[in-house]
């Protein structure tokens, strides 16, 4: 089947249908804040997905199964709900029969999903005759008692069987809990899948799980139910039979699983044998930012509107504006803050007054930063109702009260999973808010301890305004177009925050404790007789976990990121960052207040994130039929993810490797003519020197050049790697080299024609390809690579032209021992040239593997140290500069050091080991430890 590509998709025609579910959503979209490129963009990401997902049933995609599973990345708080329904309206149009979203795991995520999908996908006119939708919008409204999962997902045959033959779709969206998976399934198996057999019909069933890798992950689970991990197996029973695993129900009916997450590492990383594990397909939404064209699928594309459309993530946040709206000022971990050992949520037996001195001043401080920031809002917006007085207001109609109140704003205070901790930094907040800290009577004012500090502490407020004046000029230097960001006087502010701020601001814990407060409440709400201000339109939120998924903090200036791990997973803190979604049009007044660890951790986070991201937009580019394994990132102080056992493997094959591997006593004659005709070449140039401990080429090569030479040898027993090939494909992705690029492919090993022997990374061809990919790299700013020298660098953020002028080159050489002359073949050959007797390394080995690696280590008489700076002892005045750990530093030359190895009965082999200098790209790929191959 061919795929249109952005701009051939027909939306325009699919839109111009009168009654299109993809019409009638596109017109949705247009009430929103998205900009036309954006929406477009949204609606073409769709068909890119459903098409694939969900192929006509003839299609050749189908295998024999009947189903295909496939990711969908999109950034945190970037809209992936919005392409969820872009899919769902697509595969509707196309003919889908049923739709099952998964809509979260906990009940807030679940209505809110739910209420997005009521008032922007169902939307036709005539629903009820378009389709069934359950649960009915009645009985899931919000107050009075809750039915359970058995009236939720009720439908009689009768009704189910009309729809299927009016061609009405059946759309159901549930809550990802067991009981509720479980009630689903027995409305499938025993009512839609009996009706579509009986009228004798194709079903074709699209599954898509909101939050994919919460709750769907299995690493090595009993698909036959007896793991306690349920969730992934009552997933699969939406469409597949126990009595009969592997295939869907029937032969007529084809089901697509549809995994939605900001955070894949697990859904790549899992158990294999998990069949929701992603096999057809793969996708990465794209965001609106500063550059891209939409008409192309990159990471992001530029939109008309400027800053004020584009998603602000980690390039923003970390990159372009770091030292603007990073404040790294938190108190060192064990000094005050509030730590936790693991990532698992664990009771907490402080007290309250726990959270005092350095703390509490911390939180404090972030406090008058949010209320100046929020009065600054409130400032640039002079027509609006502001929050005190909008508290007092009531309107006829909703679009009245969200037109003329102030937008909200709100700020996190994140001091730890610990539930316990949420309640005891409230309490500590509020006190300081009333002026009850020090136990003082009760005032009159309810906030007479925040009007004491505008007096004591003038000077700590005005600082801020100074801060927001510097980040509105960065914001607007820094980027074209941005409109001016005015920051009003103190007395003006001052005023707003004490007559309109303060009267309307609350402090709220938000988590599952049941004595936490309401869910985040920022649209205007019905009072039954007319419309009110939102709940929420100043709040200051104290809260964990519950707040790292799907839900939105609308107008978030101000975050405190207290919380600190000791054993942190990438896609869990990547969940956390909720300052990141579409905050452009007050850019200036965020602010992040976290530790350097914790900044560091989340720049890595973004780093890998860009990485992943680019390695899929390379893939769904070059669309292959088949789905490119996928290369996760961590690193040396975090894991990619906790929910599934994995390991690191670095890129880098190390400072000094070693090739051990030996062919067969008798069988190098191949490597030793490839190493006779380059010392020989070097030789008529008159760039040979010799000696009885061996040779060297006087003028070292390239990096590309040092792996051609690798790439000559040959191995009757090792050779193409295909897990290597993956690898390395995986990479050149990342590195966003395309195929067209003459410096691809980075790995280059030979085909043999019997089975390989797996050296890994102590393979020639996969150091080769490793030398290659550092040439390449000296053009690339590579999302993911780091220097491998300390400290290390990212390279995304290297001067490519200085990395160059320190690229370094390679002398070769071959070493000698104290064994047998060299009396055949063509190093005999040479060494007459030479004049020069070669006598090869007494050195132990077995068959094919060499017994040690470097000799000679240590200082001797002569001052020879090790082989591994053979070229110093070769050449006179030549110097290397060592890191600490004797390895070669950055900037200098490497070695690649050929051993003449004695094999007996007037044999040689040749081993091989490499000097490689600091400063090369580097990067710890998470592997999972299921993987058979050990590295």
């Amino acid at each position: 089947m061919t795929v249109p590509t952005f701009g051939e998709s027909e939306l325009s025609l699919v839109a111009d249908r009168p009654g299109a579910w993809l019409s009638g959503y596109a017109q949705s979209l247009g009430r929103t804040s998205l900009g036309q490129v954006a929406r477009e963009v949204v609606l073409d990401d769709a068909a890119y997905i459903a098409d694939r997902a969900v192929p006509p049933v003839t299609s050749p995609e189908w295998d024999s199964s009947r189903t295909r599973t496939g990711v969908v990345m999109g950034a945190v708080q970037s809209g992936k709900t919005a392409s969820m329904l872009g899919v769902t309206a697509r595969a509707l149009d196309n003919g889908t029969n049923v739709v099952v979203i998964l809509a979260g795991t906990q009940t807030a995520l679940w209505r809110q999903s739910f209420d997005r999908i009521q008032t922007q996908l169902d939307v036709l006119p005539g629903r009820a005759s378009k389709r069934l939708f359950l649960p009915n919008p009645r009985l899931a409204e919000d107050g009075g008692h809750f039915p359970g999962p058995a009236d939720l997902y009720s439908l009689t045959e009768s009704a189910c069987a009309s729809a299927l033959r009016r061609g009405s779709p059946i759309i159901v969206v549930a809550m990802k809990e067991v009981h509720h998976l479980e009630r689903v399934g027995h409305l499938l198996h025993g009512t839609v899948y009996p009706a579509a057999r009986r009228l004798n019909l194709d079903l074709r069933v699209l599954v898509i799980d909101d939050e994919a890798d919460d709750s769907s992950i299995a690493d090595g689970v009993d698909t036959s139910g007896a793991d306690p991990k349920q969730v992934p197996r009552r997933i699969l029973d939406l469409w597949e039979p126990r009595q009969a695993p592997g295939k869907t129900v029937d032969e007529r009916t084809f089901a697509a699983y549809v995994a939605y997450t900001a955070t894949p590492q697990s859904n790549f990383l899992q158990d294999q044998t998990n069949p929701l594990a992603p096999r057809h397909f793969v996708a990465s939404l794209r965001t609106p930012g500063p550059n891209g064209d939409p008409s192309h699928r990159s990471l992001t594309y530029a939109v008309p509107e400027g800053l004020p459309g584009w998603y602000t993530g980690a390039d923003l946040f970390y990159r372009s504006l770091v030292d603007t709206i990073c404040v790294v000022d938190t108190p060192a971990d064990g000094e005050g803050a509030l730590a936790e050992a693991t990532e698992e949520s664990t009771p907490s037996t402080r007290g309250t007054e726990d959270f005092e001195g350095a703390d509490l001043d911390h939180v404090v401080n972030s406090l008058r930063a949010y209320l100046t920031a929020a009065a600054i809002r409130l400032c640039r917006s002079p027509g609006r109702i502001r929050p005190a007085s909008g508290a007092a207001r009531l309107f006829e109609e909703r679009d009245d009260a969200v037109a003329q109140l102030s937008s909200p704003t709100c700020m996190l205070v994140h001091p730890s999973s610990s539930m316990a901790d949420h309640f005891l930094v409230a309490d500590a907040l509020r006190r300081w808010w009333t002026g009850t800290l020090a136990e003082a009577a009760p005032s009159a004012s309810p906030f007479a301890g925040v009007l004491a500090d505008l007096d004591e502490n003038e000077s700590m407020w005005l600082a801020w305004i100074e801060s927001y004046r510097i980040s509105a000029a960065t914001v607007q230097e820094r980027f074209s177009g941005a409109s001016e960001r005015p920051v009003s006087s103190w007395a003006e502010l001052r005023e707003v925050i004490v007559e309109e701020l303060l009267p309307a601001t609350t402090i709220a814990v938000i988590n599952s404790d049941p004595d936490a407060d309401e869910k985040p409440a920022f649209e205007p709400w019905w009072t039954g007789e007319a419309w009110a201000a939102p709940r929420n339109s100043s709040t200051v939120f104290v809260s964990g976990n519950v707040m790292s998924r799907g839900l939105t903090l609308e107008g978030l200036l101000t975050t405190v990121f207290t919380r600190a791990s000791k054993n942190p997973y990438a896609d869990t803190q990547m969940q956390m960052q909720r300052w990141f979604g579409y905050r452009g049009s007050y850019l200036d007044l965020c602010r992040v207040f976290l530790s350097p660890l914790q900044l560091d951790l989340f720049t890595q986070y973004g780093d890998a994130d860009d990485a992943l991201r680019t390695q899929i937009i390379a893939a769904m580019n070059a669309n292959t039929a088949t789905l490119p394994t996928i290369s996760v990132l961590q690193g040396a102080a975090f894991q990619a993810t906790g929910k599934v056992s994995i390991r690191g493997r670095p890129l880098s094959p190390g400072k000094r490797p070693f090739v051990r591997h030996l062919n067969s006593p008798g069988k190098d004659h191949a490597n030793i003519a490839i190493l006779s005709e380059f010392f020989d070449a070097a030789r008529t140039r008159g760039e040979l020197v010799s000696s009885e401990r061996g040779l060297l080429v006087s003028r070292p090569v390239t990096l590309v050049q040092t792996a051609q030479l690798l790439e000559q040898l040959r191995y009757d027993d090792h050779g193409w790697s295909p897990e290597d090939a993956t690898r390395w494909r995986a990479i050149e992705r990342q590195a966003g080299i395309l195929d067209t690029d003459p410096a691809i492919p980075l790995y280059r090993a030979p085909a043999i024609h019997s089975e390989s022997v797996d050296l890994g990374s102590l393979s020639p061809y996969y150091i080769a390809a490793y030398l290659r990919l550092w040439s390449t790299a000296l053009e690339r700013n590579i999302p993911g690579l780091y220097t491998n020298d300390l400290p290390a660098q990212r390279w995304s953020l290297l001067d490519l032209e200085e990395k160059q002028r320190s690229q370094p080159l390679f002398y070769v050489g071959l070493r000698f021992g104290s064994g047998s002359p060299v009396k055949y073949g063509p190093l005999a050959n040479l060494a007459q040239k030479v004049g020069r007797s070669f006598h090869a390394m007494a050195r132990a080995s077995t068959e094919s593997v060499l017994s040690a690696t470097w000799g000679s280590r240590g200082a001797t008489e002569s001052g020879y140290r090790s082989d591994d700076l053979f070229d110093v002892q070769m050449l006179d005045g030549h110097t290397v500069r060592l890191n600490a750990d004797g390895s070669r530093a950055t900037g200098t030359n490497g070695l690649a050091l050929f051993h003449l190895v004695e094999r007996g009965g007037a044999q040689e082999g040749i081993a091989l080991g490499l000097s490689i200098p600091s400063g090369g790209p580097d990067h710890i790929e998470a592997v999972s430890t299921r993987m058979s191959v050990a590295r």
